[in-house]
């Protein structure tokens, strides 16, 4: 009941911050989200042992999505990639007390960045597009994603006997995934009958199957980081749901790929 709840609150809110509310709203929250997801993202590495600098990588996560609001977003992203470069060893070599420790320290305020803050930054490279492509194009990847995650969750847990990945989540299974490619096609078809017709729709069909697949990849690699550390959720923020992280895990992989399909496509 209370993953329900949850749920009938953050699926209104993601609509709105998708269609209808204002670019700087968005933006902020993009930018709340980011900071959040980020955060847990070095809480779980800690949980391994390491050392991090934490506010360097959350301030290069934020920076990044921030980044992807300007029209070309490149040099700007490219310059705090390039402090997060220049700091982490600086910062690790002045800080930590033996040349594994720095190391350790050095690559473990990067990981955050490349895992969340790089991938997070295509949600708003997405909301960004001229006109209404953009926000058709977020609202598209969040509903195929989110059916895609019901999916494989009740088919999973109905029919699920065939591993899909043991050693990273042992609950996951390709009967699973059947019903997430399911799910996600099944959301892929709403947007190109609800608010998106402009779409064609054997590229909406297309897109179900690989917004599908690139949400499992994003899922599993969660799945890993957190099994590493020895976590079920990357924190407690959203009652039976987890934390932020946990509930854009996917999305961090369809983001991009849904980014690049629309420029190639």
């Amino acid at each position: 009941m209370t993953r329900l709840l949850t749920a009938a609150f953050l699926i209104p809110a993601a609509w709105y911050l998708c269609k209808r509310a204002p670019l700087g709203l968005f933006l902020a929250a993009a930018l709340l989200l980011a900071g959040i997801a980020a955060w847990e993202c070095v809480a779980i590495l800690k949980q391994r042992g390491s050392r991090p600098f934490t506010w360097l990588s959350v301030a290069v996560c934020v920076g990044l999505v921030g980044a992807f609001a300007l029209q070309p977003p490149l040099t700007v992203a490219v310059s705090v990639l390039t402090a997060a470069a220049l700091l982490s060893p600086a910062l690790a070599m002045a800080r930590r007390a033996t040349p594994e420790a720095m190391l350790d320290a050095a690559m473990t305020t990067c990981f955050p960045v490349f895992f969340v803050g790089l991938p997070f930054a295509f949600v708003v490279g997405l909301r960004v597009i001229p006109g209404e492509n953009g926000p058709d194009l977020l609202l598209l990847a969040m509903l195929c994603v989110t059916l895609s995650d019901a999916g494989a969750y009740y088919a999973g847990s109905a029919f699920g006997t065939h591993h899909l990945a043991p050693l990273i989540s042992p609950k996951k299974s390709w009967e699973g995934v059947a019903g997430g490619v399911s799910g996600s096609i099944a959301g892929a078809l709403i947007g190109h009958f609800w608010f998106f017709q402009r779409l064609p729709l054997a590229h909406a069909l297309a897109l179900g199957v690989v917004l599908c697949a690139a949400g499992i990849v994003g899922d599993l690699a969660e799945s890993m980081l957190k099994r590493s550390a020895g976590v079920k959720d990357s924190s407690a923020l959203l009652p039976g749901h987890g934390g932020v992280l946990d509930r854009v895990d996917s999305l961090l992989v369809a983001a991009p790929v849904l980014y690049y399909y629309w420029i190639v496509f």
